[in-house]
């Protein structure tokens, strides 16, 4: 069973949120495991493998870190969406995406979506998130309803669409505060920010899907 947080020694729970913020700053290659160590203002430069093992093991330990809170609304969310009869892929997606704006403070948000983002480009035998399902049931029921309801993609381009789709949404909520300018003129406040993000995602999932390619993405044949 997954360690809640909490329960982590008080230097292990540096590490993580040191690891969270400059992961998803620099990338999961682009800081060392000293830098990491001293980030947590830490002398003890295998203080990493001390407390999780491995490079790999940290990572799952901050992927899994702030699941439980959102993994709690998004099960509040499923049982209303169960109770209406409306598993809509709309529905769906936003019992996936919603509890990171909702749940999470904003600081918090940007630094696990940027996190998460990072994540995604592990191989999948190195991923954290197929060793949370024990801990992320909500999540597991919501992406099963999708494949159900998006059947018609098949599972390669479903997975394939669904990644792109969260891709979208993290890398959306991620600017908030940094690179976005609210304004009247365009987002006015952070909920049409991210309710604008959001129905991006959707569309990314769910816009028809052409077993041909455009003829303007054919490569040019050789002369």
């Amino acid at each position: 069973m997954p360690r809640l947080f909490q329960e982590y020694p008080k230097t292990a729970r540096k590490l993580m949120l040191a690891a969270e913020r400059l992961y998803g700053q620099h990338g999961l290659d682009g800081v060392s495991l000293r830098q990491l160590a001293t980030a947590a203002g830490q002398a003890n430069n295998y203080v990493v493998q001390h407390h999780f093992g491995s490079k790999l093991g940290l990572i799952q330990a901050v992927s899994e870190m702030r699941l439980p809170a959102m993994e709690a609304h998004r099960q509040t969310l499923l049982d209303v969406a169960r109770a209406e009869g409306d598993y809509s892929v709309s529905r769906m997606l936003s019992c996936l995406f919603s509890p990171l704006v909702t749940v999470l403070e904003a600081q918090d948000m940007k630094d696990y979506a940027r996190f998460t983002l990072a994540v995604m480009h592990l191989d999948p035998e190195q991923h954290p998130f197929a060793r949370s399902t024990d801990i992320s049931p909500a999540s597991t029921e919501i992406r099963s309803k999708l494949s159900e309801s998006l059947s018609h993609l098949g599972p390669d381009v479903f997975r394939r669409r669904l990644a792109l789709s969260a891709s979208v949404f993290l890398n959306g909520i991620s600017e908030l505060g940094g690179k976005l300018k609210l304004s009247p003129a365009g987002y006015a406040s952070n909920e049409q920010y991210c309710s604008d993000v959001f129905e991006a995602a959707l569309a990314v999932l769910t816009c028809p899907f052409s077993p041909e390619p455009r003829a303007d993405f054919r490569k040019l044949a050789s002369a």
